[in-house]
């Protein structure tokens, strides 16, 4: 059983964690487009200081200097009374032009005759200079610091790389110029970190690349140790306690690997035969396809269990191979077996399923290490499998903000793959003492 020592430990992380996680979301301005000052945004924010302004088109372009420092040039056509009101009072202009964009510094504005408001801003911030002499901005990612975007604001907005380099990294559907010193973007739904290399390099996509890994690094880390890290802990810790509790009961059915073999086939047959009655009523609901798909699995391995040459042979790595057999098994049996439950593909928490079946099927080498008095190999041997299926998952490139959920949730799919793992860890174990 895991000591109170760990238990508080890990109770402190996972308090850690979650104010990491929800801080952010707490304490992070309402979601903005890139360009806070351009089109609707600016006009919300005139309307806010009594001016009603109609923003009939909107550009902006950002000038990066070799420091990272941006200068943003915004260009607002505004309709008449706004554009004149604007023009004659520089003091409600300045106003309205400080508060229109966030994190910046208003360096001047002005409203020419024909209604054309235009913002000067210098972002200090804007790239940062990294591996290899180049500079990457994370301006465009969906979270950058505490700022939640939607949206580019503008209707163009071009990106103007420093002098001497040379646009590497793209956003998703940008356009970028021939000689690849101006970026244009006319929307922004998809979000990237955007990389400046020095022009001619016939490495700069090799530091680009660098650039970018070491700057989410951090990020994916403390995501890897919060999505997969914190479960599996829990995780091992059920495994851990299970183990000892099977050993300390000293469970002994007196079965041979025959009667194990037979066990797990009727266990199977009995999952895929129950399944298939309760279908028309739909009671185990879109479980039906994976329950299917383990029952065939399980018949699989007792089958295999039941091949005198595969007795004579069996090891850790061959019990390992006889799961890895029956989880092939059935993950395509589900897959065939789908048509006749619903018409539609494979849905997203089946497909969550059927990646928990690794897990759910590394108790069988767990248990036969049990059985061999190898307690640590057992406990191991299910955290790898179970990590492993939440690693496959995906890691998200950005703050988790309300992940945390998700990794409760893989919490509570460890606790329902040791509970059904419990009659493989028993039949590993029986066959490991056989």
């Amino acid at each position: 059983m895991p000591s109170r020592r760990f238990a508080a430990v890990v109770g402190l992380v996972l308090l850690a964690s979650t104010t990491l996680a929800v801080a952010p979301a707490v304490g992070a301005p309402p979601p903005r487009p890139l360009c806070d000052a351009c089109g609707e945004t600016f006009a919300e924010t005139a309307g806010a200081h009594g001016v009603e302004a109609t923003v009939v088109e909107s550009t902006a372009t950002v000038r990066v200097a070799e420091n990272g420092t941006a200068t943003w040039t915004v260009r607002n056509t505004l309709r008449e009374p706004a554009a004149e009101r604007l023009r004659a009072n520089e003091s409600l202009r300045t106003a309205i032009a400080d508060r229109a964009m966030w994190d910046v510094t208003l360096l001047g504005s002005n409203v020419s005759s024909d209604g054309v408001l235009t913002l000067r801003y210098r972002d200090p911030e804007f790239a940062e200079p990294a591996v290899g002499g180049t500079l990457r901005s994370g301006a465009f990612t969906e979270r950058y610091g505490y700022r939640s975007l939607d949206g580019l604001g503008a209707d163009r907005l071009t990106v103007v790389a420093p002098d001497g380099m040379t646009v590497e990294r793209t956003v998703p559907g940008a356009t970028v110029s021939p000689d690849r010193t101006r970026m244009t973007l006319t929307d922004l739904d998809r979000y990237g970190i955007v990389t400046f290399s020095q022009q001619g390099d016939a490495l700069g996509a090799v530091w680009s690349s660098l650039a970018i890994l070491t700057m989410l690094g951090p990020v994916v880390a403390l995501n890897v140790a919060v999505l997969v890290g914190l479960p599996t802990a829990l995780f091992g810790c059920l495994v851990a306690a299970l183990c000892g509790a099977v050993s300390w009961l000293d469970f002994d059915f007196g079965a041979s690997t025959e009667q194990v073999a037979t066990a797990l086939g009727g266990l199977g047959v009995v999952g895929v035969l129950a399944t298939v009655a309760t279908a028309p009523v739909s009671l185990l609901g879109t479980a039906d396809v994976p329950i299917v798909g383990a029952g065939v699995g399980l018949a699989a391995v007792g089958v295999a269990l039941s091949v005198p040459a595969v007795r004579d042979r069996l090891s850790y790595r061959t019990v390992i191979a006889l799961a890895g057999a029956g989880l092939v098994v059935a993950v395509g049996t589900a897959v065939v077996a789908l048509p006749v439950f619903q018409q539609s593909g494979l849905l997203r928490a089946q497909r969550v399923f059927l990646g928990l079946f690794a897990a759910l099927f590394a108790f069988l080498p767990a248990g036969y290490a049990l059985g061999r008095r190898r307690r640590r190999l057992a406990v191991a041997t299910a955290c790898v499998a179970f990590g492993l299926v939440l690693f496959q998952q995906g890691i998200p490139l950005g703050p988790l903000g309300l992940g945390m959920l998700v990794a409760v949730l893989n919490g509570i799919y460890g606790i329902a793959v040791v509970v059904c793992g419990i009659p493989l860890l028993l039949a590993g174990r029986a066959i490991g003492r056989a």
